[in-house]
């Protein structure tokens, strides 16, 4: 058998793998655990970013709500036959935005007692559904601009038709 000192790779070859173990695996370790917090700090960001986009869309929620009923109640006024008489639809038309708003709230009790522990998947779903109801929201009040406007001037042309007789 040769000695240690004829073979090519000298002496020190039966102590590189044990060299190399010592600097490898803590750097694979190193790696790992830094991996690992990294994707703990990406999931929690996404958990918090979401739960503010919660947040913000029930509070746009709750004000396109309530300004719903502001206009709603414009447009009755606008249409009632007398102030102690409902116009047609007025009351039906309360009960659903207050339904919402108690479903909004409800919605906001739920936030406030299991958002931080509901998973990705159900605060995503939440977000998304949310966001479908505003803007569904949003399209109803502009339809509801639209026939304000149609209603506003015919009124003025009534009253316009009505003084020229």
């Amino acid at each position: 058998m040769p000695s240690p000192a004829t073979l090519p790779f000298g002496p020190n070859l039966t102590s590189l793998p044990a060299t190399l173990l010592a600097v490898v695996l803590p750097a694979v370790v190193a790696v790992v655990a830094c991996t690992l917090i990294v994707w703990l700090l990406v999931r929690q960001m996404r958990h918090q970013r979401a739960l503010r986009t919660l947040y913000l869309e029930a509070d746009g929620l709750e004000h396109d709500l309530k300004e719903c009923r502001t206009r709603l109640a414009r447009a009755h006024a606008s249409m009632s036959m007398g102030p102690s008489q409902p116009a047609a639809g007025e009351t039906d038309a309360r009960h659903a935005i207050d339904a919402a708003l108690r479903e909004l709230l409800a919605h906001r009790l739920w936030l406030r007692d299991e958002a931080e522990n509901a998973n990705q998947r159900a605060l995503d779903a939440a977000v998304r559904a949310i966001g479908k109801a505003r803007g569904a929201l949003g399209q109803q009040l502009g339809e509801l601009d639209s026939a304000q406007r149609a209603l506003e001037s015919a009124v003025r042309e009534k009253i316009e038709d009505l003084s020229q007789r």
